[in-house]
């Protein structure tokens, strides 16, 4: 053993890896984490399960397909970490994930295209985990575009791994955790803006060639005093859009980019222009991965939506799979009494605004050292067996993120790894962490579309 401050290290090993590790270093278990090489080979054999399937006879002569939730609506697949249950109350054996699996089905026969939200905190910031899934599933079943662009970058971290955002001076955001507006109409991803008179600007600019669009879907809130914009992409003026309306509603335009690289949102005329979010896609087919992260948020913030709002802006974005990672946050402050029944009931109205598929991701792993020792926050095993509780009674697929890290204290492997998979915070993932936790995800889902 060697000495370093008042630390002893095993023999041979660097006696200043890094300042955390000074304060980080520890005797205690963490499990075994996923080896990257293995995870690319399983997917690998996966995506060709998949396209190796083939589509579900169709015609008055075609024998239906027996499901187990048929059989046993009680019935829970199981897929590495992801669980899959039957959608409760309903008797055709529809499960959890059966609308993405149908629609990504189409999808593979060169029909229609497959949407997918992500919706989460700070761990997905800088599109962490959310590239990964929108590369993968786009290498394998088709480019969709870059999807949801946040219209305001509220944190230097907020940003979009393909798409370069610029604002003229003086917008101002709106978002429940840090910029709550008295309507709380924040559009489908918590960010909006406003801004008063002519000439304000927000352009959405690629930053790489590997990905386009064709179309721009602009969500807005018309609204009394709303003002006229117009959608510019290159140097050619393709719409004015009229905001203004006799009460407050959400409303939204779909309008071709005929450029496919930029696009320019400008107000042309007095009043106050509010946008809530711009989507950047092709029309199909292909697949599309919308990031949405905010740094700060729980579940309470997206169930405390005005019911009106968060049904059109659903139904507007249309999502064939929606999926919501929180719980860092709560383990701060302690999950609401009504933790479970809140998480059901924000699925259940999520599913009244238009047929969806729904994945709860559970809480990456969170420690606290205690006597010298590391251990896994008790709050976040509350907060993941609570969301699991809540997943599988509202019909959604649950993801146990603990347990597909390598188990409890994890996250101290992850940060020793090399290249670090955790940063020195011991709760935030790195981009190379981001990655394997997407592609982990990412493996799962698969699993379950070739075999459901």
């Amino acid at each position: 053993m060697v000495l370093a401050g008042s630390l002893l290290l095993p023999a041979g090993a660097n006696p200043w890896p890094s300042f955390a590790a000074f304060f980080f270093y520890h005797d205690s278990p963490a499990g075994r984490i996923p080896d990257a090489t293995d995870v690319r080979t399983e997917i690998a054999q996966a995506e060709q399960a998949v396209h190796a399937r083939k589509p579900p006879a169709t015609g008055p002569q075609a024998e239906p397909a027996q499901q187990p939730c048929s059989r046993d609506p009680r019935t829970l697949r199981r897929f590495g970490h992801l669980t899959v249950p039957c959608l409760p109350g309903v008797r055709d054996g529809s499960h959890a994930l059966s609308r993405f699996i149908e629609r990504l089905d189409r999808t593979r026969r060169g029909r229609e295209l497959t949407r997918i939200s992500y919706f989460a905190d700070s761990i997905t910031s800088g599109d962490k985990i959310t590239s990964t899934l929108r590369n993968r599933f786009q290498q394998a079943f088709g480019c969709g575009g870059p999807g949801y662009v946040a219209v305001y970058p509220l944190r230097a971290w907020h940003y979009h791994a393909q798409v370069g955002l610029t604002l003229s001076p003086g917008w101002k955001p709106y978002c429940p955790i840090s910029h709550p507006s008295r309507d709380r109409r924040y559009g489908f991803g918590g960010i909006g803006i406003g801004h008063q008179g002519t000439g304000n600007t927000v352009k959405f600019q690629l930053k790489t060639a590997s990905t386009s669009f064709d179309v721009a879907q602009i969500h807005f809130l018309r609204h009394p005093e709303g003002a006229a914009f117009a959608v510019i992409a290159g140097d050619r003026r393709v719409r004015v859009v009229e905001t203004r309306g006799d009460k407050f509603r959400e409303d939204f335009v779909r309008v071709p980019v005929p450029s496919g690289r930029e696009l320019v949102l400008e107000s042309v005329s007095g009043g106050v222009l509010r946008l809530n979010a711009v989507f950047l896609e092709k029309e199909g087919p292909g697949v599309v991965v919308d990031s949405i992260s905010l740094t700060g948020a729980r579940y309470e913030n997206w169930s405390s939506l005005p019911a009106d709002h968060l049904r059109a802006e659903v139904a507007a974005r249309a999502p064939d799979l929606v999926a919501f990672q929180f719980g860092l946050n709560e383990s701060d402050t302690g999950v609401e009494a009504n933790y479970r029944d809140l998480i059901i009931d924000f699925f259940t109205r999520m599913r009244a605004s238009r047929p969806l598929s729904c994945l709860v991701v559970g809480p990456s792993d969170k420690v606290e050292k205690r006597n010298g020792r590391f251990r896994t926050l008790p709050v976040i095993l509350e907060i993941a067996r609570l969301q699991k509780e809540a997943a599988l009674a509202a019909g959604c697929a649950w993801f146990d993120t603990l347990a597909a890290m390598g188990g409890e204290t994890a996250i101290v492997s992850w940060y020793e790894h090399r290249p670090r998979l955790a940063m020195g915070d011991l709760t935030h993932i790195t981009s190379e962490g981001g990655e394997l936790m997407g592609n982990l995800i990412y493996h799962d889902l698969l699993l379950a579309v070739g075999s459901l």
